[in-house]
C-alpha cells in the first residue's frame, strides 16, 4: 500500500470526526511517512509497520467517541462510545455490551422501583379516599408518607449513582481500548 493509498483510506474513514481532528490525525501520518522514508525505508514497509488502516481508524474513532462522552455526559454520546468500541472486536461484544446491558438492566428496575414507591400513595388515595381520623386510616397515611419519602431519597440515591457509573463505564472503555491497542 502507498502512502497516498493509506492516507486516502485513512481520510475516509475517519470522516465522522470533525475537519480539524481528521487532518491532525493525517498529518500525524504523513510524518510517520516522511520520517519513515528518511530512515530509509519505501512506503509499502512503513504502512506495513503502521498496520491496517480500518483498525487504526477504529481505534481513534472509539477513543475520540471516549473523550465526547467524557466532555458532553449524555446517552447518545455514551452509546456512540460503547458502539465504537464494541466495533474493535468480537471480545469487546462479551466484555463491553454485557456489562453496560446488565447495568442498564438493574438501574432501570430500580428507578421503576423508586418510581412505584412515589405512586403508591396516590394509589392509596383513589382507592380509599382522603384519610379521615381512624386508626386504620392513620396507619395508610403514615405509611403512604414513609413511602413517599423512601422513594425520593431513592431516586435521589439513583441520579448520584448513574452519574459515578457513567464515570466508571467510560473509565472501563478507555481501559478496555487501551488494553486493545497493547498498552
Amino acid at each position: 500500500m502507498t502512502r497516498r493509498e493509506f492516507m486516502d483510506e485513512m481520510g475516509s474513514l475517519l470522516s465522522e470526526l470533525p475537519d480539524k481532528e481528521r487532518l491532525d490525525i493525517l498529518a500525524d501520518y504523513t510524518e510517520h511517512f516522511l520520517m519513515g522514508i528518511q530512515e530509509g525505508k519505501n512506503e509499502h514497509e512503513i504502512a506495513e509497520a503502521l498496520g491496517s488502516p480500518k483498525l487504526l481508524a477504529r481505534e481513534l474513532l472509539a477513543g475520540y467517541r471516549i473523550n465526547q462522552a467524557q466532555s458532553n455526559a449524555s446517552v447518545g454520546n455514551m452509546t456512540r462510545a460503547i458502539v465504537a468500541t464494541v466495533s474493535l472486536g468480537f471480545f469487546n461484544l462479551i466484555f463491553v455490551l454485557g456489562p453496560f446491558l446488565a447495568l442498564i438492566g438493574v438501574l432501570i428496575s430500580c428507578y421503576c422501583v423508586a418510581v412505584t414507591l412515589l405512586a403508591a400513595p396516590l394509589g392509596m388515595v383513589v382507592q380509599y379516599g382522603i384519610p379521615t381520623v381512624s386508626q386504620e386510616r392513620l396507619f395508610l397515611l403514615f405509611g403512604s408518607l414513609a413511602s413517599v419519602g423512601l422513594g425520593g431519597m431513592l431516586i435521589i440515591g439513583l441520579l448520584r449513582l448513574t452519574r459515578w457509573m457513567y464515570r466508571q463505564f467510560l473509565r472501563y472503555l478507555q481501559f478496555n481500548v487501551q488494553m486493545i491497542r497493547g498498552k
